[in-house]
């Protein structure tokens, strides 16, 4: 903590260049001078946020089949929750080759 007992220490600069680089850094169009590194993974990079976006959908869909599920647990007609079954873990097929195409490319 520092003398007046708030935080971590933080180096001021003299002329509060530390300010001026803060309020730079905040700037997300500061990422745009990455392009030129990253342009030759972008057909791996488009990928990557594909699978990552669709896994996340997927990942939300899940609750709602397994909630189906639970509600038609008790029901009397059992092809019913068969399909609901089924569906359940299609959904969570779907995640888990999406996790690992995530980790794949990643990783690559």
């Amino acid at each position: 903590k520092n003398d007046e007992g708030r935080g971590p220490m933080v180096r001021k600069a003299e002329n509060g260049a530390d300010q001026l680089d803060r309020e730079r850094s905040k700037r997300v169009g500061a990422l745009a001078e990455l392009w030129p590194f990253l342009r030759p993974y972008r057909v791996l990079l488009g990928a990557a946020i594909t699978a990552l976006v669709l896994t996340a959908a997927v990942a939300l869909v899940l609750p709602m089949a397994v909630r189906r599920v639970v509600d038609n647990f008790g029901t009397e007609d059992g092809a019913l929750l068969d399909q609901y079954f089924a569906g359940a873990l299609i959904v969570a097929a779907l995640l888990a080759l999406g996790t690992g195409a995530r980790y794949l490319l990643v990783t690559r």
